[in-house]
């Protein structure tokens, strides 16, 4: 049952990455190809770090990197490791500056490892931007995220809230224990349980390290551990596909009663839409990382030419964004099964 169960995840994540074509994952061979830095060619080099290359949300930002890039006439080069490893994605970074990019859009797995990499970048005059997940404490120049992770983690918080009537036992699924979005997210929905549902008890929070089958492990092990869980919280977009699908596979075993256990979180529209049509997940909170990705390469190319990023700018393909300080917004979205089928990605 667990095979097929896998099989079936693994098959939904397939359609949504099959757009996304053959990736070199090796670190040393990070974006290669005829351009190999700003200076190679004279157009503006630009390096586009996600955490991971494989999950659908990530292949959804480099078609937005992509857009940027055309729209842009810059060069965009996407890439990252195969799963979520700090290391490699340093070796990556490190790598980048060797090659004299003009910038550096990162979406870092560990906040404070990737501070001296930052410090080195800034040494070279390669401008740094944040994108997704932050390092506030670095050299980094901007953070660019749909919303505060405070508000977020409050709007999770309070959507499974609603859902399981204000009490009851709650797991946090996370894709790193390390991640600076992951830990702010998390501690803020903690924090908003505390002020508006205290009835309603954290039992324990899981990470997944971005990888898909761990995830459908962890989501296993808390229907088993907690019989009396009510509720799953998906902070990263691997986490609420794999939850679901462990639930609607213990519905029909007859080891769970259908809603039973509400899930919401963080995920990709064209990944959980089945789940969000048979009700499994009611409620998914989501933007549009092709939009995030965008955002960041016109981010980085501003700075290259010495423009200022202003508050209220409107971006073409994407809309007005905010800036307050060092952190620039594009706003959330909430999908339903009233809204599900209007998504593209």
């Amino acid at each position: 049952m667990r095979k097929m169960a896998l099989a079936v995840l693994t098959g939904v994540l397939a359609l949504s990455l099959a757009a996304c074509g053959t990736k070199d994952n090796n670190p040393t061979n990070a974006g290669s190809g005829t351009n190999q830095g700003g200076s190679a060619s004279g157009t503006r080099t630009y390096f586009m770090n996600p955490k991971s290359i494989g999950p659908a949300y990530w292949a959804a930002a480099e078609k937005g990197a992509k857009k940027a890039e055309a729209d842009l006439k810059v060069k965009v080069l996407f890439n990252a490791p195969t799963e979520a490893d700090s290391s490699k994605q340093i070796n990556m970074i490190q790598d980048m500056l060797t090659r004299k990019v003009n910038g550096i859009g990162v979406s870092p797995n560990d906040a404070k490892a990737v501070g001296p990499v930052f410090k080195k970048a800034a040494g070279q005059g390669v401008n740094i931007v944040t994108w997704d997940s932050d390092a506030p404490e670095t050299d980094r120049q901007y953070y660019v995220a749909p919303a505060t992770d405070q508000e977020v983690g409050e709007l999770l918080a309070k959507t499974i809230g609603d859902e399981i009537g204000g009490k009851g036992q709650v797991a946090f699924m996370v894709a790193g224990l390390g991640s600076q979005n992951q830990i702010a997210k998390s501690d803020a929905a903690k924090a908003y349980f505390a002020a508006n549902y205290p009835d309603i008890e954290v039992v324990t929070t899981v990470a997944s390290d971005d990888d898909q089958q761990k995830a459908y492990a962890n989501a296993q092990n808390l229907i088993q551990t907690y019989p009396e869980l009510k509720g799953i919280v998906g902070f990263a977009g691997g986490e609420p596909p794999a939850a679901a699908e462990v639930v609607e596979q213990a519905v029909k075993a007859g080891t769970l009663k259908k809603n039973q256990i509400a899930i919401t979180g963080i995920a990709v529209p064209s990944v959980v839409k089945n789940y969000i049509k048979n009700g499994t997940i009611k409620t998914d909170i989501i933007w549009d990382p092709g939009k995030l990705a965008y955002v960041t390469v016109y981010i980085l190319d501003q700075l290259a030419q010495g423009k200022e990023i202003k508050d209220g700018t409107e971006i073409p393909n994407v809309g007005t964004i905010k800036v307050d300080g060092q952190n620039v917004f594009i706003g959330t979205l909430q999908v339903t099964s009233e809204n599900v089928d209007s998504f593209d990605f």
